[in-house]
């Protein structure tokens, strides 16, 4: 007496190894066939490139634009006081359009915000707004003044 697997059976198996195998081929080779991404041509930066003291507080900020595009109109930076684990807004400034490799330089006491003057000691600066969205390519920036 021969045993062994009906026809049927072999016959649904051999199906399904190949369906398994044809699947997990095409996911291996479906992302070699997709067109390769085109980097974005839209580089936002900022750096602090100086701070200068007036009667023991942060009086005032450079600002550069270190990125490839320009910073536009109504983009808001925003400085946090840095206390362990909790931020606290000083000042906001709304930025004039900042061309790539222009530098602003803004009067941190007299800006508007919750405090109008800013001690020394280390702060965080961030892009809080652009074109009515929170923090498009930009980076936090961390200074001490």
């Amino acid at each position: 007496m021969r045993k062994g697997v009906s026809p049927v059976v072999a016959t649904v198996l051999l199906i399904a190894i190949a369906v398994i195998s044809a699947v997990a081929v095409w996911y291996w080779v479906a992302p070699l066939t997709s067109p390769a991404a085109t980097p974005s041509t839209t580089q936002y930066g900022f750096v602090v490139t100086g701070t200068y003291k007036s009667a023991g507080n942060c009086a005032t900020l450079d600002i550069k634009n270190s990125g490839g595009t320009t910073i536009p109109l109504n983009t808001t930076f925003e400085i946090f006081n840095i206390n362990g684990t909790s931020v606290s807004k000083y000042v906001q400034v709304n930025v004039t359009t900042l061309t790539s490799g222009t530098t602003l330089n803004f009067n941190v006491i007299t800006a508007p915000g919750t405090m109008s003057n800013i001690p020394v000691g280390s702060y965080l600066l961030r892009a809080s707004k652009l074109w009515g969205t929170s923090n498009i390519g930009f980076t936090d920036v961390y200074f001490t003044c």
